[in-house]
């Protein structure tokens, strides 16, 4: 179960440096800057039967602007092949990295509608295997803003206060 994790965090990470956050300029030129808000990525996972795994994240400007910067010097220090192809509102990558021991390659199609979902269709295999998995494949879904999410995200970015009772 935590190696399940462990991969599908590491294959998250992998996914979203080859495909959200290392386009070069020329590329997110042509890219839709994603709607501010409240944003629900469902992820599959087919190593545990096709489960659905529904996370939600806080974008803005400045949040993908971080997200391109951290994912370009990964790619830079972790990957050897980086390639980027995009055609209309479709984005295809293929990559090659390594973590430790282990190289990971990676081909992914995002697909955006507008500015606010896309979906991502990526697999990826590891030699040798890593954590005992070697072809992880995880499609996914993601949009945004949902209702009422520029409130959320300031309910969740924002520190609660206790209230002490007098």
């Amino acid at each position: 179960m935590i190696a399940g994790r462990v991969s599908a965090l590491i294959v998250s990470i992998a996914g979203l440096c080859a495909v959200v956050g290392t386009a070069p300029d020329s590329f997110a030129a042509e890219l839709p800057v994603l709607k501010s808000g409240l944003w629900e990525v469902l992820r599959v996972s087919t190593q545990q039967g096709d489960q659905k795994h529904l996370t939600t994240m806080c974008l803005d400007d400045s949040v993908q602007a971080e997200m391109r910067e951290f994912s370009l010097g990964v790619a830079k220090e972790m990957c050897t092949q980086n390639e980027r192809q995009v055609v209309g509102n479709r984005m295809t990558v293929k990559a090659t990295c390594k973590l430790g021991p282990t190289t990971m390659k990676t081909e992914s199609v995002m697909v955006f509608s507008g500015n606010t979902a896309y979906h991502t269709d990526s697999s990826a295999s590891y030699d040798p295997p890593f954590m005992n998995i070697a072809r992880p494949n995880r499609p996914s879904t993601a949009s945004g803003p949902v209702p009422a999410s520029q409130a959320s995200c300031r309910a969740i970015s924002s520190p609660k206060r206790e209230r002490r009772s007098t």
